[in-house]
């Protein structure tokens, strides 16, 4: 290598390729950090064999850390290379993976995905360091094109080609927006391809990943923008339904599928995208929407400096005025939120989380309520503490009282039920409001059934209520007396002489008797199977030859 000792190049590519983790991580080290940032220019065949290497060096990293480490050390280098070398580097990697797309086997695959996909990140980001210089934009384009989709070369590396097409606009995604010339240089060439290229996988990928994914979101833009929901700038379908819709794509897919160079194949599929852009263009136009690609920042970011807010006298001043603002009484919610309010700063002031004593409430009468009744920015002024440095609010009792107050008052002026039970009117256990709930008797003089609460029994005595454990309803089920017996319905004529039939109720229907007639059928015997006859039947043989038996039958009886 130019700039390396003799032999040292071909020794630093055996160790990108060598079995052991040690060895390659010091043979990459070596050539991110220190070879190749310092060269200004590589031959072309040097960069094959260096790329050959680290090729292999992908190959065998295992582990998905390992993996991922490596893929960001390769692919964080093209943006900082001078801009010929990186796009020597970004080119030669495009061949070499096209040139060993076909020994990956399928264990292997995901992380040469993961690589391409960085690759293509930083070769984003390598043209916005360039601050999307338009020139520049055209020769690192023109390097992606005829390196994958256009490339001459007797490779079958098709699946590189597919797997570009497919994450381009994902890529390129986070870097928007972006001014429309810019956008023009990045999706012009997938146009030209469509008259181009003969393989039909192809072009599939770019229509349905590509063009596909700008007619969806600008005709979803269309509906959200008549409407008149609000959409996020950020948004999906802002970015690329503002593309859609605004690059004028209708005319150039007419232009490519009416040439005399569009690819016959395909000519079909182009003029398809020029009548689906074309009605998208229309719609925009009947609707009178203006839409534009706006004016992205397309310097660098980390000049952009926040403005901070400064943290002063002047906000605390307003926090305190706007702690002193009058507090309405609604009888839909406010009362429930400031009764939440008032909860949280109790627990806010609570020594350590443990309860503090409550103070003892005076019972309210009329009297007292008139006297306690206070304008609501007079309780807010008279009531709420607060410490020395205006951050935390304390609410006391008073406060929530008053707010009581002021909620019965106008529930009373809109005429709630006057029935409802007031604060002050709920028994107190321990000068907290008991949960327990009294029933007395209603206005039929219905008395509590077992287990109920009274009156009585909140009153007096220890104030705990009788179990339900001694008033369980207890059913001792016999069949005699569950069974009544019926004449049938409609009656039998005279001359018949039936039996009356037997109906059950009441609790006999529990058992699984179903209503109804009981018919008494006798009990089903089980038949005995049939014993075998002990006489066989005599097997009759028949014999070929009966006079040679018989005559041996003679000769034994003879002798």
């Amino acid at each position: 290598m130019a700039g390396s000792g003799a032999g040292e190049g071909p020794t630093l590519i055996k160790q990108l390729a060598a079995c052991d983790k040690s060895s390659r991580d010091r043979a990459v080290r070596s050539l991110l950090d220190g070879w190749l940032p310092s060269q200004s220019e590589v031959s072309d065949e040097e960069m094959k064999r260096l790329w050959k290497g680290l090729f292999y060096c992908v190959w065998h990293a295992d582990k998905l850390p390992a993996q991922t480490d490596l893929i960001n050390k390769l692919s964080s280098v093209l943006p900082k290379l001078e801009p010929g070398l990186s796009l020597q580097y970004f080119s030669v990697f495009l061949l070499t993976m096209r040139r060993e797309w076909t020994g990956i086997d399928k264990l292997r695959l995901d992380k040469f995905y993961l690589l391409i996909r960085r690759f293509l990140n930083c070769f984003f980001v390598m043209l916005k360091k360039s601050s999307w210089d338009l020139d520049f934009m055209r020769r690192s384009i023109r390097v992606l094109v005829d390196g994958t989709f256009i490339a001459d070369d007797k490779f079958q590396g098709n699946g590189v080609n597919y797997h570009i097409a497919s994450i381009f606009l994902e890529e390129i995604r986070p870097f928007f927006p972006l001014r429309k010339e810019v956008v023009e240089v990045l999706l012009e060439p997938f146009v030209g391809i469509l008259g181009k290229v003969g393989d039909k996988v192809l072009v599939g990928k770019i229509r349905s990943n590509v063009f596909d994914v700008l007619v969806k979101t600008g005709r979803r833009l269309l509906e959200l923008k008549q409407s008149g929901d609000e959409v996020d700038e950020s948004d999906d379908v802002v970015v690329f339904g503002t593309i859609g819709l605004v690059m004028g794509f209708s005319t150039k897919f007419y232009e490519l599928g009416s040439s005399v160079d569009c690819c016959q194949g395909n000519r079909k599929a182009v003029l398809a995208l020029h009548e689906e852009f074309l009605k998208l263009e229309k719609d925009l136009t009947s609707l009178g929407i203006d839409i534009s690609i706006p004016e992205g920042n397309e310097g660098n970011e980390e000049d952009d400096v926040p403005e901070l807010i400064p943290v002063g006298g002047e906000t605390d001043a307003n926090v305190s005025n706007d702690v002193l603002e009058p507090v309405e009484v609604n009888i839909t919610g406010s009362a429930k939120k400031a009764t939440k309010k008032s909860k949280k700063a109790k627990k806010a002031t609570g020594d350590n989380g443990k309860k503090t004593k409550k103070s003892k409430k005076t019972e309210c009468s009329p009297a007292d309520q008139e006297n306690e009744v206070k304008l609501p920015a007079e309780v807010a002024s008279s009531n709420i503490e607060q410490n020395g440095d205006g951050d935390s609010i304390t609410f006391t009792e008073s406060v929530i009282s008053n707010l009581q107050l002021q909620f019965e008052k106008v529930a009373a002026e809109v005429g709630l039920n006057s029935d409802v039970a007031t604060a002050c009117d709920l028994p107190k256990v321990n000068g907290a409001v008991s949960k327990k709930r009294k029933r007395a008797k209603g206005a039929n003089g219905r008395k509590p059934q077992n287990g109920e609460l009274t009156g009585e029994a909140d009153g007096e005595g220890d104030g705990t209520a009788k179990t339900c454990e001694n008033s369980t309803k207890r059913v001792r089920f016999s069949m005699k007396s569950n069974l009544v017996w019926k004449p049938h319905s409609p009656l039998p004529p005279l001359s018949l002489r039936l039996p009356p039939s037997v109906t059950p109720r009441g609790s006999a229907l529990k058992q699984g008797i179903p209503p109804g007639p009981i018919k008494e059928m006798a009990p089903m015997t089980k038949k005995g199977k049939k014993a075998k006859s002990v006489k066989k039947a005599r097997k009759v043989i028949k014999s070929m030859y009966p006079l040679v038996k018989r005559t041996k039958k003679l000769k034994s009886t003879s002798s």
